[in-house]
């Protein structure tokens, strides 16, 4: 279980991109009906409010809807208790979603690129791509 880097979201290939609702109402899930997450690289969000995993979620859904028309209104509802006022922001989960979380993520990306095969392999127009949104966060070159 993983949340990309709220940075990288916009620029991620199509199978990551889809795949993190599952991650995300999954860990939902865990959280609203067991109280906590037992996933070792997110149990983090629970040093944050449940707004803040909302507000990604809206933030997630700005850009599959973008990307691909998709209206994930219907999932809404799964984040009501999650719900936090209702302002913009321009970031997320300060203090664990920063450069080197970021970081973390391409690692994992670059090694899809480099080592993936079959669907889940990332291509070098599909790596330019994730190179150029790291650069407009981090102002340089990803570099291993």
């Amino acid at each position: 279980m993983r949340l990309w880097s709220w940075q990288l979201l916009p620029y991620l290939p199509d199978l990551q991109l889809r795949g993190q609702l599952m991650e995300l109402v999954g860990l939902m899930h865990e959280w609203r009906d067991k109280g906590t997450t037992n996933h070792l690289v997110v149990n983090k969000v629970m040093e944050y409010p449940k707004s803040e995993l909302s507000g990604y979620f809206k933030y997630y859904k700005d850009i599959m809807r973008r990307r691909y028309g998709n209206n994930l209104d219907k999932y809404i509802a799964e984040f009501r208790d999650f719900s936090g006022p209702a302002h913009h922001k321009d970031s997320f989960f300060d203090g664990w979603h920063d450069r080197e979380y970021m970081r973390v993520c391409m690692a994992n990306l670059y090694e899809k690129y480099r080592f993936g095969v079959g669907k889940s392999r990332i291509t070098q127009e599909q790596w330019e791509v994730l190179c150029i949104g790291y650069k407009k966060y981090t102002g340089e070159d990803y570099k291993i």
